[in-house]
């Protein structure tokens, strides 16, 4: 672990500076955080620090907090914690899992590992989940976003106008990360937390690591989805409300998409103009540790949808391609919540389909009962691990090309049509029903490729990430993942 203390070495040998803030690009040479906690002067390369047995740690006085300049090193574990506004067993979606993946394998490695997450209620919570220290910070909105209660236009606006600065998270997180005295934060999802995270990180010179899962930055609905269509940019609604959000994201330092979609979405609205860039793509541990073996299709064929069956998921576009398929022996199999009761009508509305649902099922018991799964996503899916996750299974799935998902199927491009395309969907479908060579091969193919989306690869690439964003090294990080995704491939 880090050493805690100085060793009596001299600040000009162990300072970093952190990335400089100006008010503008006229003072980008200028560190105005310098004035208030002292002079600090450029370092020697980290590696100079460490070869002392420090850490390059000094402690400054800013705010009335006690902060450090220094970083961690090659070599050394990091003090890191990850923050995001939910954590399992609190589960509203992927990123919870893929937060809590990440910090169990981070802790397995040895680092010092802690979550900062947001209570349902106004009291703050700590415990301990799978030895894994979470702290819930007090919801201080005016609202919980993640109750299901029915909230006027007026409180939603309230509840975003206060989420894009919120001074209440922004003096708790400033006492929490003053305490836990960490070497870098990795933010993911923010929304009910906002950007003010970002500002007492900065003010406690903690670097900041910033993951992409939504649009939520951009959009207060983060799905970037309106009157049925995906958004190809921003509104000018959206653009007039995320703009604070824009500005405060010169804090981060690193910015890391799960796609290149999702950070160049970003990119183009002027987010994170000062942070290095990078892409790792999600994963996932295996559902299982006993391997799956290939099986042949069902007679009929069973094509399976799951998730929501709403117009972000494409269930209309689903029905459609499926009655496109025209006289295949096919069962639609359809797991999912009907919040919007759609699927009575949609069922009514094609009487030929024979359609098997079953309500919510977990993934890992859904994804045996089918032979393919048809991923019809009419937003942007950031990523869009439900692609991924049934190859496991040696159960090929198709999509259409919506926002990340092409880079999904990188392998296999043969595998997707172009969005809202069902026709060709359905050619597709038609392809898998009629070509049992094809069916075999593509199952074999998939299931190899599902390595590619194992944690190993995706914990080598955030930690080469964490790493750099600790030692203030912009350039490094990027060089770092681009290697350790070489060594995976090779």
């Amino acid at each position: 672990m880090l050493d805690r203390h100085v060793r009596g070495r001299r600040t000009h040998y162990l300072a970093h500076r952190s990335p400089a803030l100006p008010a503008d690009d006229g003072e980008a040479h200028r560190d105005h955080r310098c004035n208030r906690s002292g002079a600090v002067r450029d370092a020697f390369g980290a590696h100079d620090v460490c070869a002392g047995g420090g850490d390059g740690r000094v402690c400054c006085p800013v705010l009335g907090c006690r902060l450090r300049t220094g970083a961690a090193h090659e070599g050394c574990a990091m003090k890191v914690c990850l923050c995001n506004n939910r954590f399992p067993p609190k589960v509203v979606g992927g990123t919870e899992l893929i937060v809590y993946d990440l910090a169990v394998q981070l802790r397995d490695r040895g680092h010092d590992v802690s979550i900062l997450t947001l209570s349902d209620s106004r009291a703050a919570e700590t415990e301990v989940v799978d030895g894994l220290r979470v702290h819930s910070m007090p919801n201080t909105n005016i609202y919980n976003q993640f109750s299901h209660a029915v909230r006027s236009g007026l409180k939603k606006a309230l509840f975003g106008a206060l989420d894009t600065f919120n001074p209440f998270v922004f003096f708790y997180a400033l006492r929490h990360l003053r305490r836990l005295d960490i070497d870098a934060l990795c933010t993911n999802n923010l929304k009910g937390m906002g950007p003010a995270i970002w500002l007492a990180a900065w003010c406690l010179r903690i670097p900041v690591v910033h993951v992409l899962h939504d649009y939520w930055l951009l959009c207060p609905t983060s799905t970037m989805f309106r009157n049925g269509r995906a958004c190809e940019q921003a509104c000018q609604g959206c653009r007039t409300v995320s703009s604070p959000k824009a500005w405060f994201s010169r804090l981060v330092g690193h910015v890391v998409g799960v796609s290149n979609f999702v950070l160049e979405r970003h990119r183009q609205q002027n987010f994170f103009g000062r942070a290095r860039p990078c892409v790792i793509h999600n994963a996932r541990q295996p559902f299982s540790a006993i391997p799956s073996t290939p099986t042949e299709p069902h007679k009929p064929f069973r094509v399976g949808f799951i998730g929501r069956t709403d117009a972000t998921k494409g269930i209309r576009e689903f029905f459609a391609s499926a009655a496109a398929v025209h006289g295949g022996d096919l069962e639609l199999h359809i797991a999912g919540r009907d919040n919007e009761q759609v699927l009575d009508a949609l069922i009514a509305a094609h009487p030929d389909l024979a359609v098997v649902r079953y309500g919510f099922v977990a993934p890992k018991d859904f994804y045996p009962l089918v032979d393919i799964v048809v991923v019809t996503s009419m937003w942007n899916e950031p990523f869009g691990m439900v692609a991924f996750e049934p190859w496991e299974f040696f159960k090929p799935s198709i999509a259409f090309t919506s926002g990340g998902l092409p880079e999904v199927f990188s392998a296999f491009p043969e595998l997707t049509v172009p969005r809202g395309d069902v026709a060709a969907l359905g050619a597709l479908i038609r392809r898998f029903v009629d070509d049992p060579v094809f069916y075999r091969d593509m199952a074999r193919r998939c299931h190899a490729q599902r390595d590619h989306f194992l944690p190993p690869r995706q914990l080598q690439q955030f930690e080469a990430v964490l790493l750099a964003a600790a030692r203030h090294d912009q350039r490094d990080a990027g060089v770092r993942a681009i290697e350790v995704e070489r060594d995976t491939r090779s």
